[in-house]
């Protein structure tokens, strides 16, 4: 059933020029998929025209980018700053299944330019995503860690082999997306364990996401966040509560490793609010707590962007922030 889901995709973007997208703000996991992705295609295909566009890069990404193409200097790491939507006649957008989330070079609107669009995603999907093609070329299974294991689906499905670079991309996409393996699962595991053999050093693949010295302006958000925390208790649950001016899927974090069950952090980016939540696995799982739903919900409501998964997600949207964050408690809360 699921190969015969590849196959579809396959088949309708067969002879087809493309175009890969991803979300605004490149993280590790969209960065590897995307350029995994297209390894793949100029190999099985050939002879099509294939390229990637990337808008703006995480810190993180930007980091681990400078490492990667130090450690493989001959591996194409090219992709285009630019999109030209008149050289496309199909276009795969990977890690993401939300429209809003894609920031283009210009103000041109994907739904109405008449090009198929295909998503290829991970994360919770509610309200379907409208676009002008067929549902059944879409390749999204919210049961993956990492878009980047659905990308090593292709490989193992046709037969093409991965290259050490490939395979570093792709391990690094899986630890960083499943949070080092704490929103994963057994099959997560099993497709890191699949792809290291003698030619790869798991530790090689922890410096490559070694960070450099962290930025002063990182450091005083982080203590601007934990000074401002709110704590409330549900129960035997604790939600920390906190705001700041940038950083802020970083301090959620740092909040769950601080001991809280679940972290909201809200920030201010020009004239919109974004919201970073995460909570405990083991939570999610006691509870059924899906943050990726109750986030996707909001935005529908106040026609926002948000979504993600059950331990992690976020939000962008242009509501005043507190009211928002009353919603999202009442909601966690239901849960609990």
């Amino acid at each position: 059933m699921l190969k015969s889901r590849f196959d579809n995709f396959i088949a309708f973007i067969q002879n087809k020029n493309i175009k890969i997208l991803t979300h605004d703000l490149v993280d590790i996991d969209a960065l590897a998929s995307c350029l995994t992705l297209k390894y793949f295609l100029t190999q099985y295909f050939k002879e099509q025209e294939i390229s990637i566009y990337f808008s703006e890069f995480a810190k993180p990404t930007i980091n681990y980018l400078r490492n990667i193409t130090e450690k493989f200097p001959s591996f194409d790491f090219s992709y285009s700053k630019k999109f030209n939507a008149s050289t496309s006649d199909v276009v795969l957008i990977v890690d993401t299944n939300n429209l809003n989330q894609i920031e283009l070079n210009s103000n041109l609107d994907l739904v109405n330019l008449g090009i198929p669009l295909i998503f290829i995603d991970h994360h919770y999907l509610g309200e379907k995503p409208k676009n002008n093609t067929l549902e059944i070329s879409h390749l999204i299974f919210e049961n993956y860690s990492s878009t980047a294991e659905i990308i090593l689906k292709f490989f193992e499905f046709y037969n093409i082999p991965l290259t050490i670079p490939l395979k570093i991309l792709i391990i690094t996409a899986i630890i960083t997306d499943s949070g080092f393996f704490k929103h994963g699962n057994n099959n997560t595991i099993q497709n890191v364990s699949n792809l290291i053999g003698e030619d790869i050093d798991i530790q090689d693949i922890f410096l490559l996401l070694k960070k450099n010295e962290t930025d002063i302006s990182e450091k005083i958000a982080k203590i601007k966040g934990m000074q401002r925390v709110k704590l409330i208790r549900e129960g035997d649950f604790l939600i920390g509560i906190t705001k700041v001016s940038s950083y802020g899927a970083s301090i959620a974090t740092k909040l769950i490793n601080l001991g809280f069950d679940i972290a909201i952090v809200l920030s201010k980016e020009e004239n919109q609010y974004r919201v970073n939540t995460r909570a405990k696995k083991v939570v999610c799982i006691k509870t059924g707590l899906h943050l990726g739903k109750i986030l996707e919900e909001i935005s529908i409501k106040y026609k926002g962007s948000g979504g993600g998964h059950d331990g992690a997600a976020s939000l962008t949207i242009s509501i005043e922030s507190d009211t928002i964050t009353t919603q999202i408690i009442e909601k966690i809360k239901n849960y609990l």
